[in-house]
């Protein structure tokens, strides 16, 4: 039985550990990950066999703006459903999950897997090969195997099953409330870049115009954030994959067009992606999940464009820093840029700000924001300042 004293000694030889040894900190988006390398004590406490793990990392979330929706707050719950699942129904994934051995209030503590996130064998644009695109495959066909009653508790008013509009309409719906959220921070800047305030409205009466209702289809565990950076390599050739606090329940076709949109493929894999999902989840039993792709999945495409100039944004204005002066605009310019161009056909746009236009509008914003201080005043004495004009 675990004692309430547990977690702060586990606290402590962390702590311990990190001032005696050497630390690797690997920070994302959303957290900040410190690795220790373990010793027998804190391999007690933590419940780690020494000989299975030999290091062990602290996963903190950064203080950084809400852009993204986070259906359940504690990723810990997730993973002990995931894990909780393999066990229960004896199901049996191809891939690694991570497993959280202690929780402190928000942060937590996990077995550190080593091995290559995908993005430094294969960064992004490249190529990753048939059996890594039938490996993330079957990723896929387990999580919408995972059954829901083994997942924490869903928000009240949640879509029921199949009702794949309705889950539309929510990630709509939270979409616009980060918009809502972040306009008086950045409303002069989406202004600037010609964001309509009704962009995400003007969506979703284009899809109901172009296919009227999206089909049907069973809801599953979805990860959404499936990326070359939260795939890793491990040794074996297996994958392990990372990052699960974005994790939420609904149209597989949703986590589908997240990782077509955000793994960056080459045209040829990216088309071969989707035939490789479409093949796993019919020959896993999952024929249903699938059913109505050839229309729907680009909804959820256009729908991954639309909702990331919001974050897209907000992090290239966050990215400029709070410091008066002419930030670094290159990379934010890069990204907005993107992000507009992508949006265009979803918003319904005709035109959208090019380069020179968008680079414009953060320096106005960041010098609106963030005014240079003016030179501060002194009250110089009549000697001194007589002394000084002899000076010159």
């Amino acid at each position: 039985m675990r004692s309430r004293f547990h977690e702060p000694f586990v606290r402590w030889h962390y702590n311990r550990r990190k001032r005696d040894g050497e630390s690797l900190v690997l920070t994302g988006h959303h957290n900040s990950n410190e690795v220790v390398t373990l010793d027998k004590r804190l391999a007690w406490l933590a419940r780690v066999a020494l000989d299975e793990a030999a290091r062990i990392k602290l996963r903190v979330p950064l203080t950084t703006p809400r852009v993204v929706m986070r259906t359940w707050p504690d990723e810990a719950e997730v993973l002990a459903a995931l894990n909780e699942a393999v066990a229960g129904e004896r199901l049996q994934p191809n891939f690694g999950i991570p497993q959280c051995l202690v929780t402190f209030g928000r942060a937590s503590l996990h077995r550190f897997v080593d091995g290559k996130p995908l993005s430094q064998v294969a960064p992004s644009g490249a190529p990753i090969g048939e059996k890594r695109l039938r490996d993330i495959a079957e990723v896929f066909a387990y999580t919408a195997t995972v059954p829901r009653d083994r997942l924490p508790k869903l928000p009240s008013r949640w879509p029921g099953d199949k009702d794949s509009d309705g889950f539309l309409d929510l990630l709509v719906g939270y979409a616009e409330q980060v918009h809502r959220n972040h306009r008086r921070v950045y409303g002069s800047l989406f202004d600037a870049l010609h964001v309509p305030e009704d962009a995400l409205k003007r969506f979703r009466q284009g899809v109901r115009q172009r296919i009227g209702t999206l089909y049907p289809r069973p809801h599953a565990l979805l990860h959404t954030d499936l990326h070359r950076d939260n795939i890793v390599l491990l040794k074996n050739g297996s994958l392990f994959i990372l990052d699960w606090e974005l994790a939420t329940y609904g149209d597989p076709l949703h986590d589908l067009a997240t990782h077509l949109v955000r793994m960056d493929y080459t045209v040829r894999e990216r088309e071969r992606m989707k035939r490789e999902w479409e093949r796993t989840l019919n020959l896993r039993g999952h024929s249903a999940m699938t059913a109505g792709m050839a229309t729907d999945l680009q909804v959820y495409v256009d729908f991954e464009y639309a909702q990331s100039v919001y974050a897209d944004v907000v992090r290239a204005a966050v990215r400029l820093g709070t410091v008066p002066g002419s930030p670094l605009l290159g990379p934010s310019v890069s990204q907005v840029v993107r992000a507009l161009e992508r949006a265009r056909v979803p918003f319904g746009l005709d035109s959208v700000p090019g380069e020179k236009d968008v680079e414009a509008a953060l320096a106005e914003w960041h010098a609106r924001r963030y005014p240079g201080r003016r030179p501060r005043r002194w009250a110089f004495t009549e000697r001194w300042a007589r002394g000084q004009a002899h000076a010159f």
